[in-house]
């Protein structure tokens, strides 16, 4: 790998990890609206790691490929690797990332959830590859906003919010996951809404 797409993808595990040490973040799917113009988006369910002070990274996690590292990559060592590739967002599409669940992990990773971690260094891909957890997945690209760019784009509309969690991320069949995450929201949003009624109301 070229050293400067090593040096990116470490730039990129530094300012994620600073996103989070920024605080509070939080866990969030973040549902696009129906109609969302962004082709790299548009009915797309992206896993975050959001601050409003800091950057905001994660993976889009409904968009399998038709690719696996079993096809892409000959040898023994990759056979294995069956499940698709996710197109994880617009951001070093080039890049190979894995998404993995452990319950002891202690090397170079964005923790995304509590046991679930974003691999981005080549050598913690090739680590992974070598002993690769029960619950891992592949993603080329990642997703990546600006400090205060996807406060903006919330404020605008652009997405719905859910709190994350491990279970549907790694669901396999994603082939309705925006349809069900988009109810999932809508419910919530009414929910919040009926509930502030009646407080206003007093009841």
């Amino acid at each position: 790998m070229k050293a400067s797409f090593r040096a990116a993808f470490f730039a990129f595990l530094v300012f994620a990890t600073a996103a989070q040490a920024q605080g509070p973040s939080k866990s969030l799917f973040l549902i696009a609206r129906p109609g969302l113009p962004d082709p790299n988006f548009r009915e797309s369910v992206v896993l975050v790691i959001h601050s409003e002070s800091a950057e905001a990274t994660g993976v889009i996690i409904n968009r399998p490929t038709d690719r696996s590292l079993a096809n892409l990559l000959p040898g023994e060592r990759f056979e294995s690797f069956t499940d698709p590739i996710f197109f994880g967002g617009p951001v070093t599409p080039q890049g190979l990332f894995a998404l993995f669940q452990s319950d002891k992990y202690s090397g170079p990773a964005v923790p995304m959830l509590p046991g679930v971690y974003l691999a981005v260094l080549p050598d913690s891909v090739d680590a992974l590859l070598s002993k690769p957890p029960a619950r891992i997945r592949f993603f080329s690209g990642y997703s990546g906003w600006s400090p205060g760019q996807l406060q903006g784009e919330l404020d605008r509309g652009d997405w719905l919010v859910v709190d994350a969690d491990a279970k549907t991320v790694f669901l396999r069949d994603t082939s309705r996951l925006w349809e069900d995450m988009l109810r999932r929201a809508r419910a919530l949003r009414a929910d919040a809404a009926a509930s502030k009624l009646a407080i206003f109301s007093g009841r």
